[in-house]
Protein backbone atom coordinates (compact mmCIF):
# COMPACT_ATOMS: atom_id res chain seq x y z
CA UNK A 1 0.00 0.00 0.00
CA UNK A 2 1.06 3.49 -1.09
CA UNK A 3 0.92 6.55 1.48
CA UNK A 4 -0.11 8.37 -1.79
CA UNK A 5 -1.63 8.33 -4.82
CA UNK A 6 -1.25 11.25 -6.91
CA UNK A 7 -3.39 10.95 -10.10
CA UNK A 8 -1.50 13.43 -12.69
CA UNK A 9 2.13 13.40 -13.76
CA UNK A 10 1.98 17.92 -15.25
CA UNK A 11 4.15 20.21 -13.35
CA UNK A 12 1.98 20.18 -10.31
CA UNK A 13 1.59 16.57 -9.59
CA UNK A 14 5.06 16.07 -10.06
CA UNK A 15 6.28 18.72 -8.00
CA UNK A 16 3.37 17.93 -5.21
CA UNK A 17 5.20 14.23 -4.92
CA UNK A 18 8.72 15.63 -5.18
CA UNK A 19 7.18 17.81 -1.87
CA UNK A 20 5.34 14.79 -0.12
CA UNK A 21 8.51 11.63 -1.08
CA UNK A 22 10.73 13.52 1.22
CA UNK A 23 8.20 11.72 4.07
CA UNK A 24 6.08 9.51 2.37
CA UNK A 25 5.56 6.91 0.18
CA UNK A 26 4.21 8.19 -3.41
CA UNK A 27 2.94 6.71 -6.48
CA UNK A 28 2.15 9.17 -9.55
CA UNK A 29 -0.06 7.71 -12.33
CA UNK A 30 -0.80 9.58 -15.80
CA UNK A 31 -2.67 8.25 -18.83
CA UNK A 32 -0.38 9.79 -21.55
CA UNK A 33 2.76 7.26 -22.58
CA UNK A 34 5.18 10.17 -22.03
CA UNK A 35 6.10 12.77 -19.94
CA UNK A 36 4.89 16.26 -21.26
CA UNK A 37 3.91 15.20 -24.57
CA UNK A 38 1.19 17.46 -25.98
CA UNK A 39 2.02 20.47 -23.20
CA UNK A 40 0.42 23.41 -23.32
CA UNK A 41 1.65 26.98 -23.66
CA UNK A 42 4.44 27.74 -20.67
CA UNK A 43 4.45 31.47 -19.62
CA UNK A 44 5.33 31.52 -16.25
CA UNK A 45 6.53 34.62 -14.25
CA UNK A 46 9.76 35.03 -12.48
CA UNK A 47 8.18 33.42 -9.85
CA UNK A 48 8.92 30.06 -10.70
CA UNK A 49 12.41 30.54 -9.30
CA UNK A 50 11.06 30.17 -5.80
CA UNK A 51 9.66 26.25 -6.90
CA UNK A 52 12.31 25.13 -8.78
CA UNK A 53 15.95 26.40 -9.98
CA UNK A 54 15.72 27.74 -13.63
CA UNK A 55 17.60 25.60 -16.18
CA UNK A 56 18.63 27.14 -19.47
CA UNK A 57 17.95 23.92 -21.30
CA UNK A 58 14.17 24.38 -20.88
CA UNK A 59 13.61 28.36 -21.38
CA UNK A 60 12.76 28.81 -24.90
CA UNK A 61 12.71 32.85 -24.20
CA UNK A 62 12.88 35.36 -21.90
CA UNK A 63 9.79 38.83 -21.90
CA UNK A 64 10.08 41.76 -20.36
CA UNK A 65 6.84 43.35 -22.07
CA UNK A 66 3.18 42.64 -22.85
CA UNK A 67 1.29 44.92 -25.55
CA UNK A 68 -2.29 44.82 -25.18
CA UNK A 69 -4.31 45.62 -28.43
CA UNK A 70 -8.17 47.15 -28.12
CA UNK A 71 -10.75 46.24 -30.77
CA UNK A 72 -10.36 49.58 -32.19
CA UNK A 73 -6.66 49.29 -32.37
CA UNK A 74 -5.23 50.99 -29.39
CA UNK A 75 -2.53 49.70 -27.53
CA UNK A 76 -1.46 49.86 -24.10
CA UNK A 77 2.22 48.78 -22.96
CA UNK A 78 3.08 46.92 -20.09
CA UNK A 79 6.89 46.95 -19.54
CA UNK A 80 9.49 45.69 -16.73
CA UNK A 81 13.02 46.85 -16.39
CA UNK A 82 14.05 43.05 -15.58
CA UNK A 83 12.88 39.74 -17.12
CA UNK A 84 8.71 39.82 -16.26
CA UNK A 85 8.56 36.00 -17.61
CA UNK A 86 9.89 33.04 -19.10
CA UNK A 87 8.80 31.24 -22.24
CA UNK A 88 8.99 27.36 -21.17
CA UNK A 89 9.47 24.25 -23.12
CA UNK A 90 6.64 22.70 -21.29
CA UNK A 91 7.97 19.22 -22.42
CA UNK A 92 11.23 19.63 -21.41
CA UNK A 93 10.28 21.32 -18.16
CA UNK A 94 8.06 18.29 -17.13
CA UNK A 95 10.37 15.98 -18.10
CA UNK A 96 13.24 17.63 -15.19
CA UNK A 97 10.44 17.37 -13.02
CA UNK A 98 10.05 13.84 -13.85
CA UNK A 99 13.60 13.15 -13.52
CA UNK A 100 14.00 14.66 -10.29
CA UNK A 101 11.61 12.81 -8.19
CA UNK A 102 12.09 9.14 -6.99
CA UNK A 103 8.52 8.31 -6.77
CA UNK A 104 7.49 5.36 -9.04
CA UNK A 105 5.66 7.01 -11.75
CA UNK A 106 3.22 4.68 -13.98
CA UNK A 107 2.54 5.70 -17.29
CA UNK A 108 0.42 4.83 -20.17
CA UNK A 109 -2.27 4.21 -16.92
CA UNK A 110 -5.85 4.91 -17.38
CA UNK A 111 -7.99 5.44 -13.72
CA UNK A 112 -10.92 3.55 -14.28
CA UNK A 113 -12.68 3.96 -10.89
CA UNK A 114 -11.88 5.39 -7.52
CA UNK A 115 -12.91 3.61 -4.50
CA UNK A 116 -13.28 5.49 -0.88
CA UNK A 117 -13.62 2.79 2.01
CA UNK A 118 -13.10 4.01 5.76
CA UNK A 119 -9.04 2.98 6.12
CA UNK A 120 -7.90 3.15 2.46
CA UNK A 121 -8.61 4.34 -0.98
CA UNK A 122 -8.40 2.22 -3.80
CA UNK A 123 -7.56 2.93 -7.39
CA UNK A 124 -8.67 0.48 -10.40
CA UNK A 125 -6.70 1.14 -13.41
CA UNK A 126 -6.85 -0.31 -16.70
CA UNK A 127 -4.08 -2.37 -15.46
CA UNK A 128 -3.91 -2.97 -12.01
CA UNK A 129 -6.04 -1.95 -8.57
CA UNK A 130 -3.88 -0.02 -6.36
CA UNK A 131 -4.33 0.94 -2.52
CA UNK A 132 -3.56 3.83 -0.88
CA UNK A 133 -4.09 5.69 2.50
CA UNK A 134 -4.61 9.23 0.79
CA UNK A 135 -5.16 10.46 -3.36
CA UNK A 136 -4.41 13.72 -4.39
CA UNK A 137 -6.24 14.52 -7.99
CA UNK A 138 -3.90 16.85 -10.25
CA UNK A 139 -5.37 15.68 -13.38
CA UNK A 140 -6.38 18.78 -14.77
CA UNK A 141 -10.03 19.43 -16.51
CA UNK A 142 -10.29 15.67 -16.86
CA UNK A 143 -9.68 15.21 -13.28
CA UNK A 144 -10.67 11.49 -12.10
CA UNK A 145 -10.82 12.38 -8.31
CA UNK A 146 -12.80 15.65 -8.75
CA UNK A 147 -15.24 13.39 -10.63
CA UNK A 148 -15.21 10.42 -8.03
CA UNK A 149 -16.23 13.51 -5.52
CA UNK A 150 -18.90 14.81 -7.76
CA UNK A 151 -17.69 18.52 -7.69
CA UNK A 152 -17.16 21.25 -10.74
CA UNK A 153 -15.20 24.41 -11.29
CA UNK A 154 -17.29 27.39 -12.09
CA UNK A 155 -15.99 27.35 -16.21
CA UNK A 156 -14.18 25.13 -18.81
CA UNK A 157 -12.69 27.71 -21.06
CA UNK A 158 -11.06 26.28 -24.50
CA UNK A 159 -7.61 26.88 -25.59
CA UNK A 160 -6.27 26.56 -28.97
CA UNK A 161 -2.66 27.04 -29.87
CA UNK A 162 -0.66 27.40 -33.18
CA UNK A 163 2.80 26.90 -33.49
CA UNK A 164 4.78 28.29 -36.59
CA UNK A 165 8.14 27.65 -37.97
CA UNK A 166 8.36 32.24 -37.48
CA UNK A 167 11.63 33.44 -35.28
CA UNK A 168 10.27 34.18 -32.38
CA UNK A 169 12.93 36.08 -30.60
CA UNK A 170 11.52 38.91 -29.47
CA UNK A 171 11.04 40.08 -25.79
CA UNK A 172 7.63 40.56 -25.85
CA UNK A 173 4.38 38.83 -25.41
CA UNK A 174 1.05 40.32 -26.90
CA UNK A 175 -2.66 40.06 -26.91
CA UNK A 176 -5.91 41.42 -28.99
CA UNK A 177 -9.02 41.41 -27.58
CA UNK A 178 -12.27 41.59 -30.10
CA UNK A 179 -15.91 40.83 -29.16
CA UNK A 180 -17.29 40.60 -32.51
CA UNK A 181 -15.02 37.50 -32.61
CA UNK A 182 -14.17 36.05 -28.97
CA UNK A 183 -17.21 37.03 -26.33
CA UNK A 184 -15.18 36.20 -23.94
CA UNK A 185 -11.47 35.90 -24.00
CA UNK A 186 -8.73 36.98 -26.26
CA UNK A 187 -6.01 36.38 -28.96
CA UNK A 188 -2.33 35.88 -27.68
CA UNK A 189 1.13 35.76 -29.31
CA UNK A 190 3.92 34.22 -27.49
CA UNK A 191 7.72 34.37 -29.01
CA UNK A 192 9.50 31.19 -28.34
CA UNK A 193 12.96 31.57 -29.47
CA UNK A 194 13.00 29.68 -33.02
CA UNK A 195 9.40 29.66 -33.19
CA UNK A 196 6.21 31.19 -32.41
CA UNK A 197 2.98 30.45 -30.80
CA UNK A 198 -0.36 32.05 -31.57
CA UNK A 199 -3.16 31.06 -29.39
CA UNK A 200 -6.88 31.85 -28.31
CA UNK A 201 -8.89 31.56 -25.03
CA UNK A 202 -12.72 31.30 -24.89
CA UNK A 203 -15.74 29.30 -24.50
CA UNK A 204 -16.39 28.65 -28.14
CA UNK A 205 -12.88 29.24 -29.81
CA UNK A 206 -12.03 26.82 -32.95
CA UNK A 207 -9.14 27.34 -34.94
CA UNK A 208 -10.60 28.63 -38.03
CA UNK A 209 -10.81 31.86 -36.01
CA UNK A 210 -7.12 31.55 -34.96
CA UNK A 211 -6.36 30.72 -38.77
CA UNK A 212 -7.81 33.76 -40.27
CA UNK A 213 -7.05 36.68 -37.59
CA UNK A 214 -3.62 36.01 -38.09
CA UNK A 215 -3.30 34.17 -41.68
CA UNK A 216 -1.89 31.32 -40.60
CA UNK A 217 -1.39 28.33 -43.04
CA UNK A 218 0.81 25.82 -41.86
CA UNK A 219 0.87 25.52 -38.25
CA UNK A 220 1.00 22.30 -35.32
CA UNK A 221 -2.05 22.06 -33.42
CA UNK A 222 -2.39 22.12 -29.66
CA UNK A 223 -5.58 22.34 -27.33
CA UNK A 224 -6.33 22.03 -24.14
CA UNK A 225 -9.30 22.85 -21.86
CA UNK A 226 -8.84 24.62 -19.07
CA UNK A 227 -10.73 25.17 -16.03
CA UNK A 228 -11.23 28.54 -14.03
CA UNK A 229 -13.52 28.84 -10.85
CA UNK A 230 -12.47 26.75 -8.06
CA UNK A 231 -14.61 23.90 -6.56
CA UNK A 232 -14.36 22.14 -3.32
CA UNK A 233 -11.04 20.46 -3.01
CA UNK A 234 -10.96 18.51 0.13
CA UNK A 235 -12.82 15.69 1.06
CA UNK A 236 -12.36 12.74 3.45
CA UNK A 237 -8.74 11.08 2.04
CA UNK A 238 -8.55 13.18 -0.68
CA UNK A 239 -7.33 16.66 -2.18
CA UNK A 240 -7.39 18.55 -5.20
CA UNK A 241 -4.56 20.57 -6.71
CA UNK A 242 -4.49 23.16 -9.45
CA UNK A 243 -6.22 23.39 -12.16
CA UNK A 244 -7.93 19.63 -11.38
CA UNK A 245 -9.79 22.11 -8.56
CA UNK A 246 -10.07 25.18 -11.32
CA UNK A 247 -7.32 27.12 -9.29
CA UNK A 248 -6.34 29.26 -12.03
CA UNK A 249 -6.24 32.77 -13.07
CA UNK A 250 -9.16 33.91 -14.93
CA UNK A 251 -7.68 36.35 -16.53
CA UNK A 252 -4.78 34.33 -18.27
CA UNK A 253 -6.25 30.77 -17.42
CA UNK A 254 -2.59 29.88 -16.20
CA UNK A 255 -2.58 27.73 -13.28
CA UNK A 256 1.05 26.37 -12.27
CA UNK A 257 2.48 28.96 -9.95
CA UNK A 258 -0.95 28.72 -8.42
CA UNK A 259 -0.61 25.21 -8.47
CA UNK A 260 3.19 24.95 -6.59
CA UNK A 261 1.75 27.43 -4.21
CA UNK A 262 -0.99 24.71 -3.59
CA UNK A 263 1.64 22.16 -3.41
CA UNK A 264 3.15 23.27 -0.82
CA UNK A 265 0.23 24.25 1.36
CA UNK A 266 -1.15 20.75 0.91
CA UNK A 267 2.31 19.23 1.86
CA UNK A 268 2.06 20.38 5.16
CA UNK A 269 -1.57 19.32 5.51
CA UNK A 270 -0.69 16.29 4.25
CA UNK A 271 2.18 15.33 7.01
CA UNK A 272 -0.11 16.40 9.87
CA UNK A 273 -2.68 14.41 8.74
CA UNK A 274 -0.18 11.35 8.74
CA UNK A 275 1.24 12.27 12.31
CA UNK A 276 -1.92 12.78 13.65
CA UNK A 277 -3.76 9.67 11.88
CA UNK A 278 -6.32 11.84 10.87
CA UNK A 279 -7.71 11.91 7.14
CA UNK A 280 -11.21 12.90 7.27
CA UNK A 281 -12.14 16.26 5.87
CA UNK A 282 -12.99 18.05 8.64
CA UNK A 283 -9.18 17.80 9.07
CA UNK A 284 -7.98 18.25 5.44
CA UNK A 285 -10.08 21.17 5.27
CA UNK A 286 -7.17 23.02 6.57
CA UNK A 287 -5.52 22.63 2.94
CA UNK A 288 -8.28 24.58 1.13
CA UNK A 289 -8.08 27.03 4.45
CA UNK A 290 -4.35 27.76 3.33
CA UNK A 291 -4.47 28.14 -0.23
CA UNK A 292 -7.80 30.98 -0.16
CA UNK A 293 -5.40 32.41 2.36
CA UNK A 294 -2.36 32.99 -0.37
CA UNK A 295 -3.94 32.59 -3.55
CA UNK A 296 -8.22 32.72 -3.05
CA UNK A 297 -9.04 36.51 -3.19
CA UNK A 298 -6.56 37.23 -6.72
CA UNK A 299 -9.27 34.51 -8.01
CA UNK A 300 -12.33 36.22 -6.41
CA UNK A 301 -11.24 39.23 -8.05
CA UNK A 302 -10.45 37.79 -11.14
CA UNK A 303 -13.59 36.42 -11.43
CA UNK A 304 -15.28 39.64 -10.34
CA UNK A 305 -13.86 41.26 -13.38
CA UNK A 306 -13.97 38.22 -15.71
CA UNK A 307 -17.75 38.49 -14.82
CA UNK A 308 -17.58 42.54 -16.09
CA UNK A 309 -15.46 41.84 -18.96
CA UNK A 310 -18.18 39.09 -20.40
CA UNK A 311 -20.57 41.77 -20.46
CA UNK A 312 -18.81 44.41 -22.11
CA UNK A 313 -18.90 45.53 -25.89
CA UNK A 314 -15.91 46.36 -27.90
CA UNK A 315 -17.02 50.25 -27.62
CA UNK A 316 -16.31 50.05 -23.36
CA UNK A 317 -12.85 47.67 -23.66
CA UNK A 318 -11.77 50.86 -25.83
CA UNK A 319 -12.58 53.45 -23.15
CA UNK A 320 -10.89 50.98 -20.48
CA UNK A 321 -7.72 51.24 -22.54
CA UNK A 322 -7.93 54.70 -22.89
CA UNK A 323 -8.26 55.49 -19.24
CA UNK A 324 -5.75 52.43 -18.51
CA UNK A 325 -3.38 53.70 -20.77
CA UNK A 326 -2.72 57.23 -18.56
CA UNK A 327 -2.09 55.68 -15.62
CA UNK A 328 1.83 54.45 -14.89
CA UNK A 329 0.53 51.67 -12.42
CA UNK A 330 -0.24 49.10 -14.75
CA UNK A 331 4.20 48.88 -15.49
CA UNK A 332 3.69 47.71 -11.32
CA UNK A 333 1.17 44.85 -11.61
CA UNK A 334 1.94 41.52 -10.60
CA UNK A 335 1.38 38.77 -13.38
CA UNK A 336 0.27 36.75 -11.27
CA UNK A 337 -1.38 38.86 -8.49
CA UNK A 338 -1.87 41.82 -10.86
CA UNK A 339 -5.56 42.76 -9.35
CA UNK A 340 -4.58 43.21 -5.49
CA UNK A 341 -2.67 46.33 -7.25
CA UNK A 342 -5.62 47.96 -8.11
CA UNK A 343 -7.55 46.60 -4.63
CA UNK A 344 -5.02 46.28 -2.02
Amino acid sequence: MYDVIIIGAGPVGLYTARLLEKRLRVLVIDSNKEIGKKACSGLYSTKLEDFVPIKKEWIDNKVRKAVLHSPSGNKLNLRKKNTAAYVVDREKFNKYLAKNIKSRILLGTRVKNIISKPDRMVVITDKASLESRMVIGCGGANSVVRKHFGVSPKEMINGLIAITQEDGSSDFVEMWFDKKIITDGFFWKIPRGKTTEYGAFGKNVNFKQLEDFFKLKKYEKRAAIIPTGPCRTYFDRALLIGDAAGITKPWSFGGVIYGFHCAKIASRVVFDAFEKNNFSGNFLKAYERGWKKTVGRSIRLGLIGRAVFKKMNNKQIDLLFGRFGKTGFLNKMDMDFPLLAVFG
